[in-house]
């Protein structure tokens, strides 16, 4: 299945839809937009991008909280688990990854069983960055290094907005208790670097045009740190807040 997180991406949201081909439709079960809690026009775009009828198994859903992009992993992952999807692809909603290049995750999956989670690297060497700010990618850069260093693998991001994730590496016990925020890439790739799982990065393209960016540079930076020293350490697990609800509707 492919799950694309969604909020305040009314205009971004139809190109990338128009970028999944049907090829690409037919090679998944289902394709569904997790909207955030939008207060633009982004729910009502999707639906009319439903029932124009030009993706058949397009499906439009809408979480019943707010609970971050962190959250909304955590719908998809439970949804694609619980009707046997053997893979999720994560898509952003915002356009700034290629929808048509789902397809390099696939076919590398389908070429090195190995290696089955499949990760979109906006740094790899052949990657394409369109009007990314040098700072973001200079801290990337040096994100990456560290992440690298302390973990012993080579990481070439730490979460871009374009990922292919194999349902039998994920492990529900682990990912339900990382923040709903932002930074839930950061302890997911962590949790996949603990437990030994094997992953692989593919370069991505990667714009910023008119996008709107939800993450705060420094915050990141360095939450980033901070999460890294606590899996070194080893941190106590910790558990999901009990206000949260991970519970979402179907829309039109």
């Amino acid at each position: 299945m492919i799950a694309i997180p969604a909020y305040n991406c009314a205009p971004q949201i139809l190109r990338v839809l128009d970028e999944i081909s049907d090829d690409l439709a037919r090679r998944v079960k289902e394709i569904w937009v997790i909207d955030n809690r939008s207060t633009d026009e982004t729910v009502s775009a999707a639906v009319h991008y439903k029932d124009s009828g030009r993706i058949p198994n397009l499906r439009v859903f809408r979480n019943r909280e707010n609970i971050s992009l962190g959250g909304t992993h955590k719908v998809a992952f439970q949804h694609a688990a619980s009707v046997g999807a053997t893979h999720v692809v994560i898509l952003h909603g915002d356009n700034q990854a290629r929808s048509d290049e789902i397809v390099r995750l696939l076919s590398y999956a389908e070429n090195n069983p190995a290696f089955q989670t499949v990760l979109g690297s906006r740094f790899a060497a052949g990657s394409t960055l369109v009007g990314y700010d040098l700072k973001r990618i200079l801290g990337n850069r040096v994100l990456n290094a560290i992440y690298s260093g302390v973990t012993l693998r080579k990481i070439e991001d730490l979460g871009s907005g374009l990922n292919l994730f194999a349902v039998a590496d994920l492990d529900p016990a682990t990912y339900m208790h990382f923040a709903d925020k932002m930074t839930f890439n950061t302890e997911l790739l962590l949790d996949l670097v603990r437990r030994g799982v094997q992953f692989a990065y593919v370069p991505i393209t990667w714009r910023e045009e008119d996008q709107a960016s939800n993450a705060r540079n420094f915050n990141v930076f360095r939450v980033a740190l901070v999460n890294l020293l606590k899996w070194r350490i080893g941190p106590k697990r910790r558990v999901p807040a009990s206000d949260l609800d991970y519970e979402f509707d179907e829309v039109g």
